[in-house]
């Protein structure tokens, strides 16, 4: 039998974003032959990048874009499906509700895996997957109140376990009180309890996917990737699903950087200072998205005297950090606003500065507002990190 080139594996990519994903996989010699997307910024983006690939904008839920999909693929092979389902049901930054409709798109993914059946699949999500749970499936009704009752509790801790965080990030926006934390530990103490009583009601989510894609005939593995492993300026940690329908080991791609390292094959972590100096003296190039926030001056007296290796409000979150220039960056997110800051200059670093962090080439071109642009970034899977992930998925299907 005769295969064909490698640069001629179809993908599509589901819950695209902005493209991330999809340039590793081109880079890596994929051919990216649809993708879907659904919210609107990032949709304008991925179709400027990826003018050859047929894009769908429809909602995935929505069954007139999946069978829009299929009827695409109607005698076109689909040899590799990759995505990232939205993630903030699962990020342990935000209120992990296990009702949120943003943690069950996986079962669109596997849907579309069913009917296409690639010999390959790769889903993304974050680090939150590893440890959320969801109810197990074909419980009595009896059971399932429980578990509506624990869930209300939990949402409510983790409300003031927020507003905690966003007290210390900016004391002056938001509130926590002593009441608040009297509140918080009889929570605690009553979720605790009620866990106690419900452990066998509920199962991890990443085994739920598993045993979904072992139903319609893929084995799966997963693993948590650190993109400072392999090249990214970035400490930033994602669990990565691969699943294979036919026989044959799945393994992932070994880390190319370390830290510290001991291996002459093995490069050391790459910095930020590597990625983005020298645009820290370039104008505002609103084209380059490389645009400043305005800041007012009492603010940047803040970062003034903000020590490298410190948060602007005293704290050391992700938001507002003041990154160790000569090592990766820590986690980019879209942060509502409160990125990091600017290892030199006083000021929180451009889009295009966080992009290069994100390993996006420069003629990368993102659409939008610089908010939405933000959120593009921060929601997307590092460049480098794909193509490594592509290179590796290129063996396992030769």
């Amino acid at each position: 039998m005769v295969r064909r080139k490698m640069t001629n594996y179809n993908v599509l990519d589901l819950f695209a974003g902005c493209g991330g994903l999809s340039k590793g996989f081109e880079k890596a010699g994929f051919k990216i032959v649809a993708a879907n997307e659904f919210w609107k910024p990032a949709a304008m983006t991925y179709k400027k990048n990826h003018p050859n690939t047929k894009f769908f904008d429809g909602d995935i839920t929505d069954e007139k874009t999946k069978q829009e999909i299929f009827d695409f693929f109607n005698g076109k092979k689909c040899d590799v499906i990759i995505g990232g389902p939205p993630c903030q049901a699962y990020s342990t930054a935000g209120l992990r509700d296990p009702d949120d409709p943003r943690g069950k798109l996986f079962e669109d993914y596997v849907k579309i895996v069913q009917k296409l059946q690639p010999t390959i699949f790769v889903m993304e999500n974050v680090k939150g997957i590893l440890t959320m749970k969801h109810e197990r499936d074909d419980l009595p009704e009896e059971n399932k109140k429980v578990l509506i009752e624990l869930r209300k509790l939990e949402k409510e801790r983790d409300e003031l376990k927020l507003l905690r965080k966003q007290s210390k990030n900016n004391p002056i926006k938001f509130k926590f009180t002593k009441e608040d934390e009297i509140r918080m530990g009889e929570l605690c103490d009553s979720i605790r309890e009620k866990k106690l009583n419900t452990r066998n009601l509920q199962e991890r989510v990443i085994y739920k996917i598993m045993k979904r894609f072992k139903k319609i005939g893929y084995d799966v593995k997963f693993n948590l990737l650190n993109s400072a492993d392999y090249g990214v300026p970035q400490k930033r940690e994602r669990v990565f699903f691969i699943g294979k329908k036919e026989d044959g080991p799945i393994s992932f791609p070994e880390p190319t950087h370390s830290s510290n390292p001991t291996n002459p094959k093995i490069k050391k972590w790459k910095t930020i200072r590597e990625a983005i100096d020298d645009l820290k003296n370039s104008r505002e190039d609103v084209n380059f998205s490389h645009v400043f926030t305005k800041h007012n001056e009492e603010f940047i007296k803040k970062i003034n005297n903000t020590k490298i290796g410190t948060n602007v409000f005293g704290g050391y979150s992700d938001a507002f950090f003041r990154n160790p220039p000569n090592e990766p960056s820590r986690t980019v997110k879209e942060n509502h606003g409160g990125v990091l800051v600017h290892y030199e200059k006083d000021r929180v670093m451009s889009p295009r500065e966080l992009a290069r962090l994100q390993t996006f080439d420069d003629n990368f071109i993102f659409k939008g507002t610089k908010s939405n642009i933000l959120k593009q970034i921060g929601n997307a899977v590092p460049v480098e990190l794909s193509r490594v992930i592509g290179e590796h998925i290129k063996k396992m299907l030769s």
